[in-house]
Formats: C-alpha cells, sequence, structure tokens
C-alpha cells in the first residue's frame, strides 16, 4: 500500500475517507483533500461554486488520467469549479484561483459531498 504524506490540519470534522487507484479521498465539514503520490489538491467546501458529473472525453481532455485514456471503473469524472484551490507538493504551497479541478468520485462518495454542499450534510 502507498503511504500518503500526512495532513496537516485537517479543516472540519472527517466525514468521509476512501482510498482508490493510488489515489486518496477525503471530507470533512469545511473541505475536500485529494492526493496523488506527493502531491495533495485541497478545497475549502465555501469555495466550490458547483460540481458536476462530466464526460470521460472532458475528463480526459482536461485531468491527467492515472492510467491512460481508458474509463476508470471505480468512479465517475466531475468537475469542480472554485474560487480558490491549494495545491500542496514537497516544495511548497501554491495558491490557485478560478480553478476547474477534474477528479473521479465514488457514487456514494460523490452524493455524501452534494449533500454537505447544499447544506444537508
Amino acid at each position: 500500500m502507498y503511504a500518503f504524506p500526512k495532513v496537516k490540519r485537517l479543516r472540519g470534522e472527517l466525514k468521509r475517507s476512501e482510498i482508490r487507484n493510488q489515489v486518496k479521498y477525503q471530507l470533512t465539514t469545511r473541505e475536500f483533500i485529494q492526493q496523488r503520490g506527493r502531491t495533495t489538491y485541497r478545497i475549502a467546501l465555501e469555495h466550490i461554486l458547483g460540481m458536476v458529473e462530466c464526460s470521460d472525453a472532458e475528463y480526459i481532455r482536461h485531468a491527467k488520467p492515472l492510467f491512460g485514456n481508458s474509463p476508470d471503473p471505480f468512479g465517475k469524472p466531475y468537475k469542480i469549479v472554485t474560487l480558490m484551490l491549494h495545491l500542496v507538493t514537497e516544495s511548497g504551497v501554491i495558491e490557485q484561483h478560478r480553478v476547474s479541478f477534474y477528479t473521479r468520485l465514488s457514487p456514494t462518495f460523490a452524493a455524501h459531498m452534494e449533500s454537505l454542499l447544499s447544506g444537508d450534510g
């Protein structure tokens, strides 16, 4: 199993955590975190403008798929539009503004995230 770097100061209460295809996903009451290798993406839920399921073609065009261009059987592609994203690497933290972040989420993870975004969670 891959050893992901520890996320410092998790914001909010952890609601869900998944590891699929060497990618770790975490959802708290305040943020969405995705880790690929030594790279961590952190998005505060309050900065998310919208989240929509997208096509595999759109995902492949904009994301960097881990396993080539074949669809991932473990999750559906999503586009998350956010005002701000924090990209954490070994070199430091980069703050990115007005980002469309492409990822694959399991149906249960996506439903839980949508619930938190709508204020029902």
